[in-house]
């Protein structure tokens, strides 16, 4: 028994490949026990008619079996396509002689309604196409048989062996009927059963997935709250350097200024390294905020660079406040924006411009200015931490505030993109979805706030 099952199994592997997809050797698999059933249920006839004295269609028969077989030499081959195509042309025609030359009271035509099902075993649904040539071949097969069969009835077999012929077929219809559902059901539940190891598996992933997540944003943090200290150290002690030595020369004081200003430059880009950390974490609750009360306080803190530049940051239209947000959030994004419109902008009079419109279902906020502009290749590089498009000689910063503003518009599920050319301005567009406003306050009741020791003890 474990002999022939493993020649079956063997059989049934013909033409599957480990180079092609898992997909595809489902149905290369498919096309082989399909073959193989109809081989046997041909072979079944042949002793019968040989017993008969039907010499002739016996060999008809055994000749019909050698072109089915035929589908597994291509399946060899890995002609795949070509041999499904070849079964169900050779299984049609090998009904419509049989039905022709038997008989029609053996039944053999309603072997039709078996190929017309087979298409759908041989290929995907999505194949649709070559189903539906699977399908109209049977069809159109079945209605060229009740156009001819009359010429043929003259070589027909005799009534006693039809209405035998009849109770065989009768009972092999049932065979191959339940073949085919035997295997549309265990492919069903092997498919299933795949499924749930796979979700099993993506679920142990993403919490594998978010248990790394955290670790390295609680690495990141620790690591920017530790680096604090000593690098404003490092500049205080340069500074103190810079003022109480007198007797130095002047290269040693430029080294001197050289070293406070990187050390200057690493501690705000640590600063900024915990604001990014911080985006999600233990904030306060959820408010309504008034946009044009919360741009007002931001001109008042950048009152003497506007002053400076003579600059104009005008509200246009209506700004409604924004329902179930973080305040201390959606302030950094309008400052960031503002500070870089005002930093990015050789313009005798620097002007930003504030707005928001309606547009589906949420509602769309632009910042935009008069500036230098960018390429909009650019246009997702300078969401990403520390990516700059000009050096720190040309403007000041760390390059991480479009990336922290991203972040927590991404937080409240919105999006952020840009439009801008080169020499003649930059607007950035940002969205808050309505349905996720709603739903903010709820989703920060699932976030845990971790305090590590060594921050409760800073």
């Amino acid at each position: 028994m474990n002999k022939i099952l493993s020649h079956w199994n063997s059989l049934i592997a013909i033409g599957v490949s480990a180079d092609t997809h898992k997909k595809e050797n489902k149905y290369v698999r498919f096309t082989n026990v399909i073959t193989l059933l109809t081989v046997i249920a041909i072979l079944l006839y042949i002793p019968y008619s040989v017993f008969q004295g039907y010499y002739l269609l016996s060999v008809l028969q055994f000749l019909d079996a050698c072109c089915v077989l035929g589908v597994l030499w291509l399946n060899h081959k890995h002609f795949h396509k070509f041999a499904r195509h070849t079964y169900l042309f050779v299984i049609n025609a090998f009904v419509l002689i049989n039905s022709c030359f038997i008989g029609h009271a053996s039944g053999v035509h309603e072997f039709f309604y078996i190929s017309y099902v087979v298409p759908f075993l041989l290929f995907s649904v999505r194949d649709y196409k070559n189903i539906i040539a699977g399908v109209l071949l049977a069809i159109v097969s079945f209605n060229i048989y009740l156009h001819i069969y009359p010429f043929f009835v003259q070589y027909n077999l005799d009534a006693i062996t039809q209405h035998t012929i009849f109770n065989l077929n009768m009972w092999m219809k049932f065979v191959l009927f339940g073949m085919a559902i035997y295997i549309l059901a265990y492919y069903n539940f092997y498919t299933e059963t795949e499924l749930e190891d796979l979700n099993e598996k993506l679920k142990e992933q993403a919490v594998e997935l978010k248990r790394s997540n955290e670790d390295l944003e609680q690495f990141a943090y620790v690591i920017s709250h530790d680096l604090k200290a000593p690098v404003r150290n490092i500049s205080s002690f340069m500074n103190l350097l810079l003022t109480r030595t007198a007797n130095v020369s002047d290269d040693a004081k430029v080294f001197m200024q050289h070293s406070k200003e990187s050390a200057d430059r690493l501690a705000r880009q640590i600063d900024d390294m915990l604001s990014y950390c911080k985006v999600d974490r233990n904030l306060p609750p959820t408010s309504n905020v008034d946009l044009v009360n919360l741009i007002t306080t931001i001109k008042a803190e950048l009152n003497t660079k506007i002053a400076e530049r003579n600059a104009a940051i005008m509200i246009e239209g209506e700004l409604p406040p924004m329902k179930n947000v973080h305040a201390s959030l959606v302030y950094h994004v309008f400052q960031n924006m503002i500070s870089n419109a005002l930093k990015f902008n050789t313009a005798e009079r620097p002007e930003v411009k504030i707005a928001c419109c309606q547009k589906d279902n949420e509602i769309v906020y632009s910042v935009s200015d008069n500036g230098i502009g960018l390429d909009v290749k650019f246009s997702e590089k300078i969401f990403q931490m520390f990516k700059r498009l000009h050096s720190t000689e040309q403007y000041e910063g760390s390059g991480i505030g479009l990336a922290v503003c991203k972040k927590i518009i991404n937080f409240y599920n919105g999006n952020i993109w840009l439009e801008s050319t080169p020499g003649h301005g930059t607007t950035f567009y940002f969205t808050f979805s309505k349905a996720t406003e709603q739903k903010v306050e709820k989703r920060m009741t699932g976030v845990v706030t971790r305090m590590i020791p060594i921050l409760k003890a800073a």
